[in-house]
């Protein structure tokens, strides 16, 4: 193989690049956090003290009133060091432990669900930041590959997005508009409820965002065209930035998207004009080990091909509906929830055409006090994690339809974390956004009643009920063997 082929396929990064990279991860991060500890009992605890976490002996000593806060110490300064350059090995190691215990070991065993997007893209960022500081420290002679590595996991990142998109309806008008006058995603809702759910604007969304995510990754695969790919997604995730409450979300992609910046190019420029020379810090003395030159290369292929190979396991289980032989079945699925690795199926109809409306509802006349007021700044449910959690109790009715157990331990779960005094019962109100009419039209097709006290859960069918377990038109979604896998309940 010729090294001028090579040159052109393995990518490089300057410095500076990287060292934006772990600055912007850095300031996202401290930002994410602060948005996150005003919420950290429900959603760094484990239920035995109030919060998300199931209760069992390892979360209740992992998640408790004493640890937590000396987490929450350091996780902050970890953020501060990455951001000023300071140990950025040491930081980020730190950071990446912290990542992927709370967004990728915790996403099956508490209500937040590993933050969600916005958790995954925290830990994947956080990974990124370490394989940079880690092979420009021991090994920078395998700098390109580890690059490489990170560009093609992103790129199937977003090519996974936007196939699901394709599969979930964007191309028939089915998506943004949903998130855009859903009150729990949109900022804007109160105004795009009043505009047809055909209207132009929506179509023109849909057509951008399963067109731009499907695109941008082929051009990220394609050593000539990666940077158009990459500046393409820092446009889209720009505008939704402005339009979706994802937290931080949108500003992590756009970091992470540098990794498509080759030295010497026009963006690596720019980013150098804006980068404080003092913030780049001092590289430290490289070991340039062949031992550990050796282990990193080998890793980094090997994960490389094995992360090529995941998302081909998970793009069949899913869309072929099918399992694999057990073997490989198991064998895949311990690798991607190990590393984290899924199919990207953010903001679909199935979590956006619907929201839950939470009152405390009085036993003695039915009186009724609002509890989910989704637009006040700084409430409980105003912040993105909180929305996930909500999300993810009921769309367990669509994704495990045959068993309601599952469904009302979550719910239940979830309803020992708001205050409900004796006198009172919680009512969950499940509204569709019905996109039919000429305009959007909130209709309450069920309620469910959970009473605190007996811990039990009522369901009240009102105005077409079955809509609650079932997925949206176009929607991909069938049951699966548990959470964790792709793999279908029935082959």
């Amino acid at each position: 193989m010729s090294s001028d082929f090579l040159n052109s396929v393995l990518p490089d990064l300057s410095a500076t690049t990287i060292a934006a990279i772990r600055i912007g991860y850095g300031v996202t991060l401290f930002f994410t956090l602060i948005l996150l500890l005003p919420h950290w009992r429900r959603f760094f605890l484990s239920e035995r003290w109030g919060g998300y976490g199931v209760s069992c002996r390892f979360v209740d000593a992992a998640h408790n009133p004493y640890v937590f806060p000396v987490v929450a110490t350091m996780w902050l300064t970890v953020a501060a060091t990455l951001t000023t350059g300071i140990y950025p090995l040491a930081s980020s190691l730190v950071n990446l432990v912290i990542c992927r215990y709370y967004f990728v070991s915790m996403r099956w065993k508490g209500a937040l669900r590993g933050l969600g997007a916005p958790g995954f893209m925290t830990y994947w960022l956080g990974w990124a930041v370490f394989l940079l500081e880690l092979t420009t420290a021991v090994a920078p002679t395998v700098l390109p590959v580890t690059v490489l590595l990170l560009q093609v996991d992103f790129a199937l990142i977003m090519l996974s997005a936007g196939l699901y998109k394709i599969a979930s309806g964007y191309p028939r008008n089915m998506g943004m508009q949903f998130g855009m006058a859903n009150p729990e995603w949109g900022y804007w809702w109160r105004a795009y409820q009043k505009l047809p759910p055909n209207h132009w604007l929506y179509r023109f969304c849909n057509h951008c965002a399963w067109s731009i995510q499907t695109i941008a990754s082929l051009l990220l695969l394609v050593p000539p065209t990666r940077s158009i790919g990459a500046l393409l997604i820092i446009g889209s995730f720009l505008f939704v930035a402005t339009q979706i409450r994802l937290s931080l979300l949108c500003y992590m992609v756009i970091v992470g998207a540098f990794v498509f910046f080759p030295s010497g190019s026009y963006c690596d420029a720019t980013l150098a004009g804006i980068v404080p020379e003092a913030l780049i810090g001092q590289p430290g003395t490289s070991f340039n080990s062949p031992v550990a030159t050796f282990a990193l290369a080998t890793f980094t292929i090997g994960h490389l091909a094995l992360v090529v190979l995941s998302y081909a396991g998970l793009f069949y289980n899913f869309y072929s509906r099918r399992s694999l032989p057990s073997v490989l079945q198991s064998a895949l699925e311990a690798y991607t929830n190990f590393f984290g690795i899924i199919i990207w199926r953010v903001f679909s109809a199935d979590h956006t055409s619907f929201y839950v409306m939470v009152y405390r509802r009085r036993r003695s006349d039915s009186s009724r006090t609002l509890v989910s007021n989704y637009d006040k700044f700084g409430s409980r449910f105003n912040h993105v994690g909180e929305c996930i959690a909500i999300k993810c109790v009921f769309t367990t009715l669509k994704y495990y339809p045959s068993d309601s157990a599952r469904f009302h331990e979550r719910l239940l779960r979830y309803a020992r974390t708001i205050p409900c005094p004796d006198d009172s019962m919680l009512a969950f109100e499940y509204i569709t956004l019905d996109s039919d009419a000429d305009r959007f039209q909130p209709h309450v097709v069920a309620e469910f009643i959970v009473d605190p006290r007996s811990e039990t859960i009522s369901e009240l069918p009102l105005h077409n009920p079955e809509v609650v377990r079932k997925p949206t038109r176009h929607s991909p979604v069938f049951e699966g063997t548990r959470p964790g896998s792709y793999a279908p309940l029935r082959s």
